[in-house]
């Protein structure tokens, strides 16, 4: 299992379409992938409804988790999401 800490960048937070590049990226992976931000639950990256319930807004710091073959790959994969807006 392996973690990765980082502060969400994108513009205007983890709204719909970051949300949902994300769950793209964690489908596609053999890891399980959870996110976590202080003060909320726990969120499963492969649920967009999870991870739109965390209300996370730009500069909220983040923990995500990940657990399988793929962990490292997930872990670059979702960072670059959030962190850079994977292209959004």
């Amino acid at each position: 299992m392996k973690t990765q800490r980082l502060i969400l960048q994108c513009e205007g937070g983890l709204h719909l379409r970051v949300a949902a590049k994300a769950v793209r990226e964690a489908q596609g992976r053999r890891a399980t992938l959870h996110v976590d931000c202080e003060g909320c639950p726990r969120a499963n990256a492969c649920s967009i409804l999870e991870l739109l319930k965390l209300g996370a807004a730009r500069g909220t710091p983040l923990e995500l988790t990940a657990d399988g073959p793929d962990e490292e790959e997930a872990l670059r994969a979702l960072t670059e999401v959030f962190t850079g807006g994977g292209g959004i």
